[in-house]
């Protein structure tokens, strides 16, 4: 049995294509993957900003976007303490449903209450290590 030659281009050119699309098929998941993370990573270890310090410098308050229907449970505010830092971590619930509009997003406003005074100690935000400025409540 003899293959021709044309038989063979055939083959060769089919095979190309195939491997073509798997590139394409596998490229086109890993970016969705990488998307979707990122869209959840940025949703989940959104950025504090604008610290709310109580008057008596023991409660800290946050605003945050959080809508109940698009991410489940109410949003967190946790502080690890030590003698010299306050580090603070907002952790948010698992993403319900993806995309979620931006129109349906609400404010909400969560806090933490320090074992001690915040004093001197410096604020960081657990997900930059970066200094946190705060405003008097």
């Amino acid at each position: 049995m003899t293959v021709d030659l044309s038989q063979r281009r055939r083959a060769a050119h089919a095979l190309w294509i195939a491997g073509v699309v798997a590139i394409v098929v596998v490229a086109a998941t890993a970016w969705w993957q990488w998307n979707d993370r990122r869209r959840h990573h940025r949703r989940h270890t959104s950025l504090i900003s604008d610290v709310q310090l109580s008057g008596d410098g023991s409660t800290l308050s946050v605003r945050t976007l959080w809508n109940p229907q698009c991410d489940g449970a109410r949003p967190q505010l946790t502080a690890r303490e030590t003698s010299t830092t306050v580090t603070l971590t907002l952790k948010r619930g698992e993403t319900l449903r993806t995309p979620c509009g931006d129109d349906s997003d609400g404010s909400s406003q969560v806090s933490v209450t320090l074992h001690s005074s915040l004093g001197g100690r410096q604020l960081v935000d657990a997900a930059t290590g970066r200094d946190l400025k705060f405003m008097p409540h």
